[in-house]
This record gives C-alpha cells, sequence and structure tokens, in this order.
C-alpha cells in the first residue's frame, strides 16, 4: 500500500500496513472500528456508535467512555508506525473514518459490481465474469465475524452479505451462459447444502449438471430440495424450479430460462 494502509471488512476484521498486520485488540476497540469502516466517509452519530458498542448495558458517561475508546484506537491504529489514526476524524455530530476505496474492501467490492452492471448493461458478458471474479475474491468468510458485539454484526452484517448473495448468483448465472459450467458444479453443491431455501441455486445446480451430460445428478438435486421444502417448510418448490424438472425430464435441449437479470443492488454501506 502507498502507507494508506488496507482495511478489510469481508471476512475478519483485518488492517495491514506496509504488508504488515496491524494488531488491534479484541473487544470494544474492534466493535468501534468495524462500525466506522462499514459506514466509511460518513459521519457516525455518538448516539449511534454508543448504541451499538454498549447496547443496553451503556456506561455511567457513555459520551466519555466513547471518546476514551476513540482515543486508544487511534493508538492502536498508530501502532508499528503505520499512523493509520488520521483516517479517524472528529465532526460535531459524530465520528467518521476517511479512506479512499481501493483501501477497504467493501467499499471497492461495491464499485467492482457497479462496474461489472455496466458492462451487463453493454452485453459485455466476458468483461462481467471478469469483474465479479475478481470482486467475489475480496470476500474471506462472513463478514465480521470476529466482531465481538451482536449489535455490530447485527446492523453491519446483512446488508455486506446482501451484496455477496446478488453477485454471487450472478457470477453462476454468467459461468452458464459463458458454457463454464464444469467450473461451478462444486461450487453450487457447497451452496445448496449451506443455503438450502434458495431455489435459484438449485436452478443453477441442476442446470450445471444437465449440460455435463449429468441429468440423473441434475434429478437427485431436484428430489433433495422438494424433500427439503416438503419436510421443513410443508410447501412445494417455486413454479421455475417445478418447471426446469419437468424440462429435464423429458430431456429438452435447454432447460427454462431465468428472465430478466436483477440489479446487483449492492451500495457501500
Amino acid at each position: 500500500m502507498d502507507g494508506d494502509g488496507c482495511f478489510c471488512v469481508l471476512g475478519p476484521l483485518r488492517v495491514t500496513a506496509d504488508g504488515q498486520t496491524v494488531s488491534i485488540p479484541a473487544g470494544k476497540q474492534r466493535a468501534l472500528l468495524a462500525t466506522l469502516l462499514v459506514n466509511a466517509n460518513e459521519v457516525v452519530p455518538v448516539g449511534e456508535l454508543v448504541d451499538r458498542l454498549w447496547c443496553e448495558d451503556l456506561p455511567d458517561r457513555p459520551r466519555r467512555a466513547l471518546h476514551t475508546l476513540l482515543t486508544r484506537l487511534r493508538r492502536s491504529l498508530d501502532g508499528t508506525g503505520a499512523g493509520l489514526g488520521r483516517h479517524i476524524r472528529t465532526t460535531p455530530g459524530g465520528y467518521t473514518i476517511e479512506i479512499a476505496p481501493h483501501h477497504l474492501d467493501h467499499m471497492r467490492f461495491a464499485e467492482l459490481t457497479r462496474r461489472a452492471q455496466a458492462a451487463a448493461d453493454r452485453g459485455d458478458t466476458g468483461a462481467e465474469a471478469g469483474l465479479l471474479t475478481e470482486a467475489l475474491a475480496l470476500w474471506h468468510g462472513e463478514p465480521l465475524a470476529d466482531i465481538e458485539s451482536d449489535c455490530v454484526r447485527r446492523d453491519a452484517t446483512p446488508q455486506l452479505l446482501e451484496g455477496w448473495f446478488k453477485a454471487s448468483e450472478r457470477y453462476h448465472d454468467v459461468c452458464l451462459s459463458l458454457g463454464r459450467h464444469h467450473e461451478i458444479v462444486g461450487e453450487l453443491r457447497t451452496l445448496t447444502v449451506k443455503y438450502p431455501f434458495q431455489e435459484h441455486r438449485w436452478s443453477q445446480l441442476m442446470i450445471a449438471l444437465h449440460r455435463c451430460g449429468r441429468t440423473g445428478e441434475a434429478l437427485e438435486a431436484y428430489a433433495a430440495v422438494s424433500h427439503a421444502f416438503r419436510d421443513q417448510l410443508g410447501v412445494e418448490p417455486g413454479e421455475r424450479l417445478r418447471r426446469l424438472h419437468v424440462a429435464l425430464l423429458r430431456d429438452e435441449a435447454e432447460p427454462v430460462p431465468r428472465g430478466p437479470m436483477e440489479r446487483y443492488g449492492h451500495q457501500a454501506c
């Protein structure tokens, strides 16, 4: 990096400077940094920070406690000569962390998915695939998984994950459109196990298997998702997945397409 450090929240919280890890103590310092990072370049009001850091167990003098915590966090960010504490600014209404988008992974992810959407809009599927590959490579697990604050994770994680879900789903659609079905079968098997009620993941897996000449396995996948829906939700799979099943039973040349693409919908938090 060029002296401004690298901040990562798409997985465990990580800060590096000049290739070296900057140690941020566990507990409220990491929770405070995570809150500022997912709202980078925006002022986070004092009251909001206090609510997220202490939830219902407020200290006697919350503003003073927050100020003390900010001072300690700045000192940690300055550790080993990194000098990153300067990124945290005090404003009349609260605090902000000022970071260029290419130094913060979730902002970089948002930029890459915006560019992927633009490529999709102009029909450049190859460019879209490359941009999505680069964007998804920024993820290293559940965002903020190591933050010891239910309040922080509850507020920040869903919005970050929404962007990943949409980009990941679109990436597999693009791979299918480019004839790269062999590459994604393993990933889709993992995703359907992890997210058993996301029907489009199952349809992607079934189409990929079918195109690999493994239609029997595609039909087995439908049997598995049907059983899960009936057993755990008491309903049948949706119409689109049922139509795909019928198309595979008839060995039609091309299964039912998805239809118009949804926009990625992810913006920087």
